[in-house]
């Protein structure tokens, strides 16, 4: 009877230390707590001192990654500026802050979902790598004291409605019709992007890359009333994960696409400007915002970003599953099967489709795909909008047929607007109609007063391609074609990307001839020097990369020896200090490019080189 009791009062114990714990999770002070231990964890590279469900969920700028890796190896110390938002009644907590990374400062922002037992599941990451906005945010020291002032209950809007509220600065924005109702700004509303205050100021300084110097000075409600951020055409996933009721504040984490295809930005004086050429392409960022909201009125804002991929999925995805499939054309389809003429003109119809901005005109199977940089999109999207010339065959170009895939590829020299390129595409096509498209688009970047063409926040390469160096002819090796079909040995290319892996040649079959070209720059040493390390950027990266991964082979033509492949290769910058500025951020290369056997020896490589998030794959990968 007595072990009876005792065992009944253990219970009881039990069951109120876990209430317990499950009230302190819902708890601000413990909500707080917990960011504060994920920081400490952060900057000690250790997340063992976390607790986190065993399948907690980590993603950085978009990108699911296993705990640990991407920032868990570079973070080094933490700011002054600490801005935290709560959400007892979700068991949500965020914070934006500032950190020191391999030596230079970022803007860290991150969310944690904490479950009843106190233990960690979603962990949701985004780095500005800004340092100009670091040195805002540091000066600063501390946000505003109107964010953490509790109002009073009767004044209070309830969850739903402070997140509708919110949602209307989105809506707003997107495609920013300049006769919308703006009235949900307070008309002391201030917003501030990764630490600069944007609205209310009279410095004169342009707006983001544009040159508008009279942008900034307005208030929000009649920076919306210009119209000028119409060239933000679509804002989805819009997720409202902290909610704090008692402070009236919400930070939210959204997906900003911009297509390429608003041309011109209206002023505040009502003329207009040419957009800026960082625009000229498809874009999308990525944003955690942060709201106050005084009354029913959007108060104070404060936003950071970066850039991920055009068309890139959420990490923690909030949009219901959009089919992207073509639902198929009625176009008259090519023969069956499609012999090399057929797929060499497939090429041409591709490429004549997309200049003309008309999937339409090609014969698309129902359920067929398209890709851009390894993400799917529409028919429709992305390059379909804004490719407006490519190269003639007598230039820098080349087509490829691959009979025993069904596919045909195409490199090339591409221009959208005034934005130069270089194109990979592979085309397959089976039952006489076109069942996928991938396009992979490595886009000159340049840099100029108002920010240039750059990827927002990425690290210099080892070897830039600015466009405005020549592309030259394509080598002529790579358009040769022997009526002999020869054979590609698949462990051919396998010993060679282990050796890009490895940075080594041993057993790498190169011709002792064999020349390489990085982004369009040929070094002067030989492709096996280069594989092994030496020069200031063998292979067009550095001596610190680590997995060459999702190696894939779009196209083997086997009557020109030529092999077009794809691969990413991590750089998890990680490496002994100092490290270079090139090597200082985490990143992931993906690097299409053209193999060139001749008699089973390699004798020529042309790669082109675009920096991603670190742990960045392709869609192509994940579907295998």
């Amino acid at each position: 009877m007595i072990n009876a009791i005792r065992q009944a009062f253990g219970v009881v114990l039990s069951i109120l230390a876990l209430s317990s714990v499950a009230l302190a999770a819902c708890d601000r002070a413990y909500l707080e707590g917990v960011v504060t231990d994920y920081l400490d964890a952060l900057v000690a590279h250790d997340p063992s001192a976390l607790p986190t469900t065993p399948d907690v969920k980590y993603v950085e700028n978009d990108q699911v990654l296993p705990l640990g890796t991407g920032e868990w190896y570079i973070a080094e110390a933490l700011g002054k500026y600490n801005h935290t938002f709560s959400d007892p009644e979700g068991g949500q907590v965020a914070i934006i802050t500032t950190i020191t990374e391999n030596g230079v400062g970022a803007i860290y922002s991150v969310r944690l979902k904490v479950e009843d037992d106190g233990s960690i599941s979603e962990i949701e990451t985004q780095i500005s790598r800004d340092p100009g906005g670091v040195d805002l945010y540091e000066k600063l020291g501390q946000p505003e004291p109107i964010w953490f002032e509790a109002v009073a209950p009767e004044n209070r809007l309830p969850r739903d409605e402070l997140i509708a509220q919110t949602n209307k600065y989105y809506t707003g924005m997107q495609g920013n019709d300049p006769k919308g109702d703006y009235t949900f700004f307070d008309k002391d509303c201030k917003r501030i992007e990764d630490g600069l205050q944007t609205t209310n100021v009279q410095t004169g300084d342009p707006y983001g890359h544009s040159n508008d110097t009279a942008f900034a000075s307005l208030s929000c409600e009649e920076q919306f009333q210009t119209g000028f951020l119409g060239f933000v055409t679509k804002i989805r996933e819009r997720h409202f994960p902290v909610v704090d009721e008692e402070r009236q504040t919400v930070f939210a984490v959204t997906t900003l696409d911009h297509n390429g295809t608003v041309r011109s930005l209206p002023s505040v004086n009502g003329t207009s400007s040419p957009i800026p050429r960082y625009f000229e392409t498809p874009r999308t960022l990525i944003a955690m915002e942060a709201f106050r909201l005084r009354g029913d009125k959007l108060y104070r804002i404060e936003m950071t970003l970066t850039e991920v991929p055009y068309g890139m999925r959420a990490g923690f995805p909030e949009d219901a599953p959009v089919d992207l499939t073509s639902p198929g054309t009625q176009f008259t389809p090519y023969p069956d099967p499609c012999d090399r003429v057929c797929l060499e003109g497939s090429v041409g119809d591709v490429i004549l489709a997309l200049r003309s901005h008309d999937p339409s005109r090609l014969p698309i199977a129902k359920g067929a795909r398209y890709s851009e940089n390894g993400q799917f999109l529409a028919f429709g999207d992305g390059l379909w909008e804004t490719l407006e010339t490519v190269d003639g065959i007598e230039s820098y170009s080349a087509t490829f047929a691959d009979l025993e895939r069904g596919t045909a590829g195409w490199w090339g020299y591409t221009m959208e607007h005034t934005i130069p390129g270089v194109l990979a595409m592979r085309i397959k096509v089976g039952g006489g109609q076109i069942t996928e498209i991938e396009v992979n688009i490595v886009r000159a970047e340049s840099t100029d007063s108002r920010g240039g063409t750059i990827t927002l926040m990425r690290p210099p390469l080892p070897i830039e391609w600015d466009g405005f160096n020549s592309t030259g002819r394509i080598d002529p090796t790579f358009l040769e074609n022997d009526l002999i079909e020869k054979t590609i040995a698949p462990e051919s290319l396998t010993t060679y990307f282990d050796g890009l892996e490895k940075h080594s040649s041993l057993g790498v079959p190169f011709a002792p001839e064999c020349t390489r070209r990085d982004n369009l720059v040929q070094g002067t040493l030989t492709c096996a020097a280069q594989l092994d390390g030496e020069g200031l950027a063998p292979n067009g990266l550095l001596n610190t990369t680590t997995s060459v991964r999702d190696r894939r082979i779009l196209v083997a033509d086997n009557f020109r020896e030529v092999v077009l492949a794809i691969v990413l290769i991590d750089e998890p910058a990680n490496g002994p200090a100092p490290l270079p500025e090139t090597g200082s951020i985490p990143g992931t290369y993906m690097v299409p490019q053209l193999i060139k056997f001749k008699n089973g020896s390699i004798t020529h490589v042309e790669t082109m080189i675009k920096w991603m998030p670190f742990g960045y794959t392709s869609v192509w990968a994940e579907s295998l």
